[in-house]
């Protein structure tokens, strides 16, 4: 039997509780979890997966295995990194300014898919230069 695959949206609240969420269409359920860090809002998450699973159960239904694929939304990216990558950090990065990277944070501008497209390319290709830094 293949496993649903499912995105999970990490958001961070301005509040910086961290929020997860997914939605299986299929099987009109829906998953939550929250936390003061990432980790607790997964491990809160992944014990919303085993209830419904249990409730679907009692039910006399079964629910299968999915695939969650984890996914921030840009602004809570931001806000989450906020403070290991510096807005002016990640303009160098990105090569966007520092003040339209505030706005996206802030919530006070939507990046267009676009302007994503560039911050995700742009932290991705900064990790794959981490990964490749040998220290001696």
């Amino acid at each position: 039997m293949d496993m649903e695959k499912i995105n999970a949206i990490i958001e961070v609240g301005r509040d910086g509780m961290v929020s997860i969420h997914a939605r299986s269409e299929k099987h009109n359920c829906m998953f939550l979890g929250c936390g003061n860090t990432e980790e607790e809002a997964e491990e809160d998450f992944f014990e919303c997966c085993d209830e419904m699973r249990e409730l679907f159960q009692e039910s006399g239904k079964e629910l299968p295995a999915f695939e969650f694929e984890f996914a921030y939304d840009t602004a809570s990216f931001l806000r989450y990194y906020g403070d290991t990558l510096t807005l002016t950090g990640l303009q160098k990065i990105t090569g966007i300014n520092s003040k339209q990277l505030s706005h996206y944070v802030t919530g006070h501008r939507k990046p267009s898919p676009k302007t994503v497209e560039r911050i995700h390319q742009g932290v991705t290709q900064f990790a794959q230069k981490l990964q490749r830094a040998v220290l001696v």
